[in-house]
């Protein structure tokens, strides 16, 4: 994921923890609050409680490279704070995708899929 859209500076956390909307799952906790942005920023943690440092790594590549397929969807203007709860560390990739798509949509942050060109050349 390009640096231009990860939260990295401890303000804009403290600004998520403090005034972001929060939506839950057994795998991933979500923060959402607006920013004044163009674009979506997206920071992810795992705490100790996750595992060791390998799994937790593990664990943050794995939400950073499903997020990162999933930012073309979208909606921009909001800085998302993904965090990875206990069972994250013995969760399967499909497992992570299933979690990180259920709560886009919980926090209806999921634009429509654009329709695909590839039936209209078909004809």
């Amino acid at each position: 994921m390009k640096r231009a859209f990860r939260l990295r500076r401890q303000r804009d956390f403290r600004r998520l923890r403090q005034q972001g909307q929060v939506w839950l799952h057994p795998l991933v906790v979500l923060r959402v609050a607006p920013n004044d942005l163009a674009q979506v920023r997206v920071g992810v943690t795992a705490g100790r409680v996750v595992g060791k440092a390998v799994v937790r790594n593990r664990v943050k590549r794995r939400l950073r490279e499903i997020l990162r397929r999933r930012l073309p969807r979208l909606q921009p203007g909001y800085d998302l704070w993904w965090i990875a709860r206990r069972r994250a560390g013995s969760a399967s990739f499909a497992e992570l995708e299933a979690a990180v798509d259920a709560l886009l949509q919980r926090a209806r942050l999921l634009r429509p899929a654009e329709p695909s060109s590839s039936a209209d050349d078909a004809s």
